[in-house]
């Protein structure tokens, strides 16, 4: 079991961090920062990560930062991701309406860090004696703003500082999310496009520069005027590299709203392929509580995946 843990810790390193390893090498098909695909948003997770059209709160940074134009209330967001093996990741996240203070600017900024820590690995001399350890990580930095332009136009930006080492040896750059969301006139609609990543190549590896295109629908008093359900697809397009597949991914939300109560229960699931082959149904709930005017929202997300196993994401949002 040690064996096979270490062995899927080593998988999971050469996979996420190319650059390290074969920086000298052809970069067609391979991306840098491949972490970078990794969503710490267990919301968004639970509806198979088709939140660029239907998200509207902090999670909206790491989609489509366009749906932070719908916060009206400071948010922060605090989540724990149990990834694979005993790989962790942190996500720590602030959203401010600069409405009424700022009211001539308008409009919400946000910033987020995101810290993923792949544990310690031996470090062996040429005789393959173990002489101590090293350690590996991630680590991103989200700038964000965004702000409705009328009343049926938002956009939104997003700059990224990203840095990944092993041991001493670290790699950096810079990227930038845009995003737009259209509100047309049919009530609950909503199109989201975003581009996510844009920031050139680190040592001749592209960044995973990806399109989403996506719609939601929202119905209210779907059973009763105490609920809401919402349905969204989602399209991820690959920019670069070049050679990957595009992706689908749909999601859906069902909402209960008693007094100074909100009950969630979330479902999604990503096609791979044409073939609709995917990674699995993702999973998830939710729970809100009104104290005194600070709302406090618990998520929790599930996802399969594959020869890793499966990750688990906790969520604490608190909205004032």
């Amino acid at each position: 079991m040690v064996r096979q843990r270490f062995f899927l810790k080593i998988l999971f390193f050469l996979i996420f961090i190319p650059t390290m390893v074969w920086a000298s090498s052809g970069s067609a098909g391979i991306s840098a920062f491949d972490f970078l695909e990794i969503s710490p948003i267990a919301r968004a997770t639970a509806m198979g990560g088709a939140y660029a059209a239907l998200g509207n709160d902090i999670g909206s940074i790491y989609y489509n930062p366009a749906g932070l134009a719908d916060i009206l209330t400071t948010q922060v967001d605090v989540t724990y991701l149990d990834l694979y093996q005993n790989i962790s990741d942190e996500f720590f996240a602030f959203a401010y309406p600069l409405k009424p203070k700022l009211s001539s600017i308008g409009g919400t900024f946000a910033a987020a860090l995101n810290l993923i820590q792949t544990g310690s690995f031996p470090r062996l001399d040429d005789f393959g004696n173990n002489i101590g350890s090293f350690t590996s990580g991630m680590d991103e930095f989200m700038l964000a703003y965004a702000k409705s332009l009328g009343s049926r136009v938002q956009f939104g930006l997003t700059a990224k500082f990203l840095n990944q080492q092993i041991d001493q040896i670290s790699q950096s750059a810079f990227a930038m999310d845009i995003g737009t969301l259209i509100l047309p006139p049919v009530s609950g609609m909503r199109i989201g496009l975003a581009i996510q990543n844009l920031g050139g190549t680190v040592n001749n590896f592209n960044l995973p520069c990806m399109l989403l295109a996506a719609v939601s629908y929202r119905k209210y008093d779907l059973f009763s005027y105490q609920d809401d359900g919402a349905f969204t697809v989602q399209t991820t397009v690959p920019i670069q590299p070049v050679g990957q597949t595009p992706e689908v991914q749909v999601g859906a939300e069902y909402n209960y709203k008693l007094v100074g109560q909100r009950f969630s229960l979330r479902g999604g699931y990503q096609f791979l392929n044409n073939s609709l082959q995917g990674i699995g149904m993702t999973l998830g709930a939710g729970y809100g509580v009104d104290f005194n005017g600070a709302v406090v929202f618990i998520d929790y997300a599930f996802e399969p995946a594959g020869v890793f196993g499966n990750s688990n994401r906790i969520s604490l949002i608190t909205k004032f």
